[in-house]
C-alpha cells in the first residue's frame, strides 16, 4: 500500500470513529435508593427532585439510556467507566477522587437517628455513645461520611460496631431497637418511612449537604461532559 493509499485509509477510519462517537448514546445510572425523591419511570424523572435533574439532563443533544441500579453499584460503576453520568449523589471528597462532580444542584437535609431513652443530644454525648454502641449506615452511600463529621469523629477511625444495612428503613431499625447508637438518612428519604418506624428514636437535624451528579473520568473528556457542567449551574434548585 503507498502512502496516499495509506493516509486515505486512517481518515476513512478516523471518520468512522467520529460516527461512531456522535451516535454512540450516553449511559444515566440512576440510585434505586432514592424512595419518591428521584425514580425514572416511562421515559421520565419522578419524584421532588425530578426538575432541577430533568432540566440538567435534557440540555443534552445525544440520545441516553437511562438505567437504575443499587447505589453501591453505581458507584463502583462510575470508578470502572461503566455509565457516564451517575446520579442523585451527594459531592463528597472520596467520590471526587475517581469522578467529576457537578455543581451543586439542591441543598438536602438530613437528620441524625439517636436512641430515645438518652436525653442527653450534645455533640460530646452523641459521639461518645457512637463510640459505645456504634454506628449503623446503609450501605454505598455517603451516610457515614456525613454522620463522623457531625459527631466529630475522624472519617478514618474506625468505631468498635459498624454496621452497613441494605435500606433506610432496617438503618433506623437498627437504632430504634438499640442495635446501633446512631444513623443518618436524608429528609427526604425519611419522609417515605412509615412514621410508626420511628417510634423510640430522637431525630436531630443537621446541617443542609449538597447533592448533585457525578460524571466519568472517561466522559468527562467529552463536549456532552461541558454541557451537563453548564447546566448543573443554571438548574439548581436550594430548598
Amino acid at each position: 500500500m503507498d502512502l496516499k493509499s495509506s493516509i486515505t485509509a486512517v481518515l476513512i477510519l478516523l471518520a468512522m470513529l467520529c460516527c461512531y462517537s456522535c451516535f454512540a448514546k450516553i449511559t444515566i445510572g440512576v440510585s434505586s435508593e432514592n424512595g419518591e425523591s428521584l425514580k425514572y419511570s416511562r421515559k421520565q424523572f419522578q419524584g421532588e427532585l425530578k426538575s432541577a435533574y430533568s432540566c440538567v439532563i435534557n440540555q443534552l443533544d445525544s440520545n441516553y439510556d437511562v438505567i437504575t441500579v443499587p447505589q453501591a453499584r453505581l458507584i463502583k460503576m462510575l470508578k470502572n467507566n461503566e455509565v457516564d453520568i451517575a446520579m442523585p449523589l451527594l459531592l463528597l471528597p472520596t467520590r471526587d477522587q475517581f469522578a467529576t462532580r457537578s455543581a451543586t444542584i439542591y441543598q438536602v437535609g438530613y437528620e441524625l437517628i439517636s436512641h430515645s431513652t438518652d436525653p442527653d443530644l450534645s455533640i460530646e454525648n452523641l459521639r461518645r455513645q457512637a463510640n459505645l454502641h456504634g454506628i449503623v449506615y446503609k450501605r454505598g452511600t455517603g451516610a457515614r461520611t456525613l454522620m463522623l463529621k457531625y459527631l466529630g469523629i475522624n472519617e478514618n477511625e474506625f468505631l468498635s460496631h459498624e454496621h452497613q444495612v441494605s435500606t433506610w428503613q432496617q438503618a433506623v431499625d437498627f437504632v430504634g431497637k438499640n442495635r446501633a447508637a446512631i444513623t443518618a438518612l436524608p429528609s427526604v428519604i425519611a419522609k417515605d418511612i412509615e412514621p410508626h418506624h420511628f417510634d423510640g428514636v430522637t431525630r436531630i437535624k443537621m446541617p443542609d449537604h449538597q447533592l448533585g451528579l457525578y460524571i466519568s473520568s472517561h466522559f468527562a473528556k467529552s463536549a456532552e461532559a461541558s454541557i451537563i457542567n453548564d447546566a448543573s449551574k443554571t438548574c439548581k434548585e436550594f430548598r
